[in-house]
C-alpha cells in the first residue's frame, strides 16, 4: 500500500495523464479550433494567480507582469528551475529552464497536437495580456533534451 507522498504523486500523474488524454481528444476533435480553449485556461489560472499568490496586472509593463508570472510559476508551482523574458520589438518569450511537463507536451505534438493550447503558462499570459487591453498570438516550442519550453507572444 502506498504512503501518503506515494498517493500525492500517484495522483498528480493520474490528473496529469487525464488532462493528457483531454487535450488529445480535444484536438483529435476540433484540431486548431482547440486553441479557443486557451483564453478560458489562462482567465483560471490567472484568477487563482492574483487572489491567493499576490499577481498584480493593472499599471505594469506586459513583460514586467509576465516575469512576475514566470516567478509564480517556479517559486509556487515548480515549474522550471529558471526563467528568462526577452521582449524585441512587438514580441515577449519566456524560456523555461528544466520545466515540468516538457515530456507531455511533446507526446502531445507526436501524436498531431500542432499548437499546445494548454500549456499553463501560454493560457495564463495570454489571460494577462487581454487583461491588459492587448491581442496576441502566441507560440509554444520544447526541447525534450534540455526540458526547455519557450513560449513567444507576438503582440498585435
Amino acid at each position: 500500500m502506498a504512503n501518503e507522498q506515494q498517493k500525492y504523486l500517484n495522483r498528480t500523474r493520474l490528473w496529469g495523464l487525464t488532462t493528457l488524454g483531454m487535450a488529445l481528444g480535444i484536438w483529435e476533435m476540433v484540431e486548431e479550433s482547440a486553441t479557443s480553449l486557451s483564453p478560458m485556461i489562462g482567465k483560471q489560472v490567472l484568477e487563482m494567480a492574483e487572489k491567493q499568490l499576490g499577481l498584480e496586472v493593472a499599471g505594469e509593463k506586459p513583460e514586467d507582469v509576465l516575469t512576475e508570472l514566470a516567478r509564480i510559476f517556479i517559486d509556487e508551482f515548480g515549474y522550471a528551475v529558471d526563467s528568462k523574458v526577452e521582449r524585441a520589438d512587438k514580441t515577449i518569450s519566456i524560456s523555461f529552464k528544466n520545466a515540468v511537463g516538457t515530456s507531455e507536451f511533446n507526446l502531445l505534438k507526436q501524436a498531431g497536437a500542432e499548437k499546445l493550447f494548454c500549456h499553463p503558462y501560454m493560457c495564463a499570459g495570454l489571460a494577462v495580456l487581454s487583461r491588459m487591453g492587448i491581442k496576441a498570438r502566441w507560440d509554444v516550442t520544447i526541447d525534450v533534451a534540455t526540458g526547455s519550453q519557450t513560449v513567444t507572444y507576438e503582440l498585435l
